[in-house]
């Protein structure tokens, strides 16, 4: 289902599922290793998480990239996300923030981020170089009519907390506790794979 309808919006910007799956190709085709070797060496139980897995993901990529969009009008910005449509008033922006953040860590390679805040330093956009194409952000800082501050390539989001501390989450800013979301439940389906065929 996409997103809300705007008549009125003077722009539309939506994330590119090519961008995504060529930012991503190495964890994409980490996840398809683990779930192809689940399938095929998981018996039962494997067969059960790799096909839900399969399904979960084909249906919500790409509903959310049908659904997500920022749409700009002549009063307020709409963010519409996978859930909902968080709206803010343009009289209320403050700033717009561009930065290089490595993907994982500070060796990595940096793509392009840009963060629209209002005037209590919260979030109100942001478009990441794994989803968004550096031409769309050029094109919401000449609509917005807000002189970007260009902080160049950030070391990390912790960095850019210091600074702006409602631009990034909290998981972002702690990679191990993101990572532990991913490992641990990978780690708890091995086990109980193991103990199947033990």
């Amino acid at each position: 289902m996409p997103g809300p309808s705007q008549p009125s919006a003077t722009l539309v910007l939506r994330p590119s599922l090519r961008r995504q799956l060529r930012t991503s190709r190495a964890m994409v085709l980490i996840v398809s290793i683990l779930l192809a070797a689940l399938l095929l060496r998981g018996g039962g139980f494997g067969v059960l998480v790799s096909v839900t897995a399969i399904a979960v993901a084909s249906a919500v990529v790409p509903f959310y990239f049908r659904r997500a969009a920022i749409v700009v009008t002549a009063d307020d910005v709409a963010v519409t996300g996978l859930l909902r449509t968080r709206r803010t008033p343009r009289s209320s922006l403050d700033s717009i923030v561009t930065a290089g953040l490595p993907r994982s860590h500070k060796a990595s390679k940096s793509l392009a981020h840009l963060f629209v805040l209002d005037r209590s330093g919260r979030r109100v956009a942001r478009m990441t170089g794994r989803r968004w194409l550096e031409d769309d952000m050029r094109v919401l800082i000449r609509t917005l009519g807000i002189e970007p501050r260009k902080l160049g390539r950030v070391a990390s989001a912790r960095e850019l907390a210091r600074t702006y501390p409602h631009a990034v989450t909290l998981l972002e800013r702690y990679p191990v506790l993101s990572g532990a979301l991913v490992v641990v439940p990978a780690v708890a389906i091995i086990f109980v794979v193991s103990l199947e065929f033990s």
